[in-house]
């Protein structure tokens, strides 16, 4: 839930404009949005209104699918390190 409220934080709103956040997933913003059309990208991706209206993502899925990446990562590093959990 953390990742959730940094979100809200940062961006001041639920609903994330992907060109502001398509930096998270490794993209520059022209092909966020060309991804949001083919719903290739990892999170689901929306227009609030007409085909001109940007492309958003909701907070509370990008938390989700942030948290899940840390976690994959976290769990990678404890088999290489040999860590236990």
């Amino acid at each position: 839930m953390k990742t959730l409220f940094l979100l809200l934080a940062e961006y001041g709103s639920g609903q994330i404009p992907l060109d502001a956040c398509a930096n998270l997933f490794g993209l520059a913003p022209a092909e966020a949005a060309k991804r949001a059309i083919r719903r290739s990208l990892p999170v689901p991706a929306f227009r609030a209104g007409s085909q001109k209206s940007p492309w958003l993502v909701n907070a509370a899925d990008l938390a989700a699918y942030l948290d899940a990446e840390r976690e994959a990562a976290t769990e990678e590093w404890r088999r290489v390190r040999g860590k236990p959990r």
